[in-house]
């Protein structure tokens, strides 16, 4: 009998490159992960490029891809999507940015595009929250972390305006640039650099950083943003897919795409994004709702951070820690069990990579394969072969039973 629920895990950054201090291994392939490599043994494994060959994909395109919408037809830029994990409500016309709170020296070259990871934006979101420029209102809310998701509302806006973010440091912050020639791009561009200008002197001011500066922590003195958007039309999953759908995650963004897709999102407490986030707390949830809903998406965020700061014994620690989820998720025999990453972060690179990520599904009647490892190079020998992401969900769907026929 064909399974009747879906628990779908997305480990953040979880696949990587080798390492030579790990004897040429990835930080997964070191692991201790015997929860993984059951549910491998038990399921087909293969290898998936979330986008597509040869392209990096952003976490925002590559959970689209995951979930079955086409990045190339429905993303409009990652700001919507932490707006919507705040709570925004994005009206017609609303342009939204995701934002870092981060640290920047007297000449504006970025030294820190995280202000030292800090844990709370909540006293900058609310000192420049409200502020009006040329009649256009911004609006701040703290996300997770060093994060401060902005919506700028008024008439005669446009998303074609350039990113400030540089993505690296050690560089001028860039001034936001219209990206077309359109009046409403070149009158975007213009307040939002008043803004930063003045939000960058109310920052420097503020008592938390002068006490941050006094104990050696990065000032966070300046709003980071990127990612411009309108709010996508996204069809909503039960509509796609007939499918009450649940997510479980404790970081901003992936709540945010949940949301826009329709689906229930939980706040669980202790689930902070981070890799000291409360994993089986996710796990009590899941199986407090498990009666409820017919599709869980599952995320974990830890193993990518700990890829942006290189940190590759900490990813091994924490994959380790995430193989103990996979232990208590296996308990679900009946449902189909998906597990795999967005996008690889090689701890190498500390960045996103084009490279391929493994994948292994479980359910009560797959055809399972020979593989008996989860990693990235024991996945990419079964017999799911070389897949994209779009590709993911309609062989879940079928496995479920759900699959329409295509022809008599």
């Amino acid at each position: 009998m064909a399974a009747k629920k879906v628990i779908f895990v997305v480990a953040d950054g979880m696949a990587d490159r080798p390492i030579p201090k790990l004897d040429r291994r990835t930080p997964l392939e070191a692991a201790k992960t015997p929860n993984l490599d059951q549910l491998a043994k038990d399921g087909i494994s293969g290898a998936m490029n979330t986008v597509d060959v040869g392209v990096r994909p952003g976490s925002d395109t590559a959970h689209l891809a995951l979930f079955g919408y086409d990045p190339n037809v429905y993303y409009t830029g990652r700001g919507p999507f932490e707006a919507a994990a705040v709570g925004f409500d994005l009206k017609e016309g609303d342009i939204a940015w995701r934002g870092n709170m981060g640290t920047v020296d007297e000449n504006l070259v970025i030294t820190d595009r995280r202000a030292g990871r800090i844990s709370d934006t909540t006293p900058f979101a609310d000192e420049m929250n409200g502020t009006v420029i040329d009649g256009i209102e911004f609006i701040l809310s703290p996300g997770s972390g060093y994060r401060i998701p902005l919506i700028m509302r008024g008439k005669g806006l446009s998303d074609q305006v350039s990113d400030v973010d540089t993505h690296v440091a050690n560089v001028k912050v860039h001034e936001p640039e219209p990206l077309d020639s359109s009046e409403e791009a070149e009158f975007t561009a213009k307040v939002l650099k008043k803004f930063l200008q003045r939000s960058h002197e109310v920052f420097k001011g503020m008592e938390i950083n002068t006490k941050r500066a006094k104990e050696g922590k990065p000032q966070a003195n300046y709003l980071l943003i990127r990612g411009a958007g309108f709010r996508p039309e996204l069809p909503n999953f039960k509509d796609k897919y007939n499918l009450d759908a649940a997510c479980i995650a404790g970081a901003g963004m992936y709540k945010g795409i949940a949301r826009l897709l329709g689906m229930d999102v939980f706040d669980i407490p202790g689930a902070t994004g981070k890799p000291d986030s409360n994993l089986l707390a996710k796990v009590d949830k899941l199986k407090e709702s498990y009666n409820d809903y017919d599709f869980f998406f599952f995320h974990v965020k830890g193993a990518d951070p700990l890829s942006h700061d290189e940190d590759y014994e900490g990813k091994v620690k924490f994959l380790e820690k995430f193989d103990e989820v996979v232990g208590e998720l296996r308990q679900f025999k009946e449902a189909v069990i998906v597990v795999t990453a967005d996008h690889s972060t090689p701890c190498t690179l500390g960045e996103h990579s084009a490279d391929d990520v493994p994948v292994t599904i479980y359910s009560p009647e797959v055809r399972d394969d020979d593989v008996e490892h989860f990693n990235e190079r024991e996945c990419a020998k079964g017999r799911l072969g070389h897949i994209r992401g779009m590709n993911l969900m309609p062989i879940v769907i079928d496995l479920m039973g759900l699959a329409s026929m295509f022809g008599a």
